[in-house]
């Protein structure tokens, strides 16, 4: 089923959950490698090139899942979860989505204080908006990565909620992996 259920998560969002995530740990693999690179080395301006284009791939993905999610509402938490785990995975997964978008928009920002497009795999550019400007080049940067990270540490800490429910709680009601698996 397509749709989101009651029960479960609809195969359109758990295709773009899986999807994203693979793509969020490939951007952050991507990236810190590239960055270690000599600039002039060949490599580097190609992993940026993909590095940019998934990029915006990843925020196209993201419009859509929250699109989704007005049209086809998730399932609701278990109501076996405590207070405090329904909280924290209200905060996590809205963190979540916000630097899902303000991430790519802070890699954008970067190219375009730089005075350059944003390219998505030859198809088309994404021109700069702003001026050329060292100063804001170099805290979007910052920025760019401190978000990442950021990223990586919720996606760790969402990881870990899904298996402590699934393993360790022994209550089948809040095992929400199997929601979207």
């Amino acid at each position: 089923m397509l749709a989101n259920t009651p029960e479960r998560y609809g195969a359109l969002s758990r295709a773009l959950h899986w999807i994203s995530a693979l793509i969020v740990f490939a951007l952050f693999g991507v990236g810190l490698y590239m960055t270690e690179l000599d600039k002039q080395d060949p490599l580097r301006q190609q992993l940026f090139f993909y590095h940019m284009s998934t990029g915006v791939l990843l925020f196209m993905l993201t419009v859509v899942r929250v699109l989704w999610l007005k049209v086809s509402p998730p399932p609701p938490l278990p109501g076996g979860l405590a207070g405090w785990e329904r909280m924290l995975t209200l905060v996590v997964k809205s963190l979540m989505y916000l630097l899902l978008l303000a991430i790519p928009l802070a890699g954008y920002m970067i190219a375009a204080t730089a005075g350059k497009p944003v390219p998505f795999y030859g198809l088309f550019e994404i021109p700069p908006v702003v001026g050329e400007s060292e100063g804001l080049q170099e805290l979007f940067e910052e920025v760019h990565e401190v978000l990442a990270w950021l990223l990586i540490l919720l996606a760790v800490l969402h990881i870990a909620g899904a298996l402590k429910h699934r393993w360790f709680d022994m209550n089948e009601e809040v095992d929400v992996l199997r929601r979207m698996t």
